[in-house]
């Protein structure tokens, strides 16, 4: 009897011991499952964003999120436990069109699927549509309005040779620097670490035009403020712009320059002189108590814009917010104002090719006086 107890200890202690390895086994492949759902949120979104692990710490370790990270922090996050767990088994919430495909047979034609690019851009795209010329009912009357802000080609005369002086570079004019400073364009994916890849470029760009064809003299400053903690960056910013004004005092025009997001190209694309270019807009926090010094330089640009390139801003050319981020740091400056160059689907070059537009506005506006 003895022994047939043991055995049957034995036994199940052998049942509880395969038990928890294969648990042990089990919670470990999720875990790394997890991880490797996180490594290709990160391809999708560029890296930012993604705090997945961030999320499993602070749940263990209440002290870290108290100590690290608040809640603006988390608003950027692209992946969450819930999703990572959805991710899982099998709901992907970043591949929506996979989920119709499951329950409607329709959508898994070839002829209708959703194309996700290999390359790590993380950008999809849809198939093309095709349609016969049978499906077609054409009217012969011709219309010859066309839309004159989005011109198919208009050509103008970039430079004037009378805006330019004698370049000084003891007193500074002209401060570009960038709040998302990764912001970047095209192939190179919506962010990127590489200052020749994004939005520093067409900062270059547009700092060579104005010393060099206009003899004003620019700072442009290129330090990374969005990566650590994304809804910091205009207070990062903000400490880079005070030292900048602690050392020079005002500039004659302080540019946070951005790339915008929105995703249809014949909307943020003119063509100018045979090539394409991004168009550009304005962003204003009109409760800032600089709004109207701010917006007397914003408004001399546009004008000049509209004067000598039409068809060359984003729709009006200003969009406002009320406070928007420590008010764009526009609060700082009666000069200082936000500028979006381009947009995710532009291409850098198209981005760069506007700095020389831009430039033509500023040197107006310093040294047309």
């Amino acid at each position: 009897m003895v022994n047939v107890n043991k055995r049957i200890n034995n036994g199940k202690n052998s049942f509880i011991l395969i038990l928890g390895v294969t648990i042990m086994i089990f919670s470990i492949y999720i875990f790394f499952s997890f991880f490797n759902v996180q490594e290709t949120q990160e391809k999708l979104t560029g890296g930012r964003g993604n705090m997945l692990y961030v999320q499993l710490v602070n749940y263990v370790m209440p002290i870290v999120k108290v100590t690290n990270f608040d809640e603006e922090d988390m608003a950027e996050s692209t992946l969450s436990l819930k999703s990572g767990i959805l991710n899982y088994i099998g709901i992907n919430l970043s591949h929506p069109d996979e989920i119709l495909k499951k329950e409607v047979s329709y959508f898994r034609e070839d002829n209708n699927s959703v194309a996700y690019n290999s390359n790590d851009t993380g950008i999809a795209k849809i198939s093309d549509f095709n349609l016969k010329d049978s499906d077609i009912t054409k009217n012969s009357t011709n219309n010859s309005s066309g839309d004159s802000s989005n011109p198919s080609n208009q050509t103008f005369q970039i430079y004037n040779p009378k805006l330019k002086k004698n370049l000084d570079n003891s007193k500074p004019e002209v401060l570009i620097y960038h709040s998302h400073t990764t912001e970047s364009y095209g192939q190179y994916g919506p962010d990127n670490l590489d200052p020749t890849k994004n939005v520093c470029a067409v900062g270059d760009e547009l700092a060579k035009e104005l010393s060099n064809n206009y003899g004003i003299s620019v700072i442009h400053d290129t330090t990374i403020h969005n990566v650590l903690a994304y809804n910091k960056s205009y207070e990062r910013s903000g400490e880079t712009l005070d030292k900048y004004l602690k050392k020079y005092g005002d500039f004659k025009m302080i540019i946070d320059m951005h790339r915008d997001s929105d995703p249809n190209k014949n909307d943020v694309t003119a063509k100018i002189n045979g090539e394409n270019v991004a168009k550009f807009m304005f962003v204003m926090a009109r409760k800032n108590p600089h709004f109207d010094k701010n917006m007397t330089i914003v408004n001399a640009l546009l004008n000049s814009a509209k004067k000598n390139f039409p068809g060359l801003v984003i729709g009006n050319g200003i969009y406002y917010y009320d406070y928007g981020m420590n008010f764009f740091n526009q609060a700082k400056s009666n000069n200082a104002f936000l500028l979006e160059v381009g947009s995710t689907p532009n291409t850098l070059d198209e981005s760069k090719a506007t700095s020389k537009y831009i430039a033509r506005m500023i040197a107006e506006y310093i040294n047309g006086k």
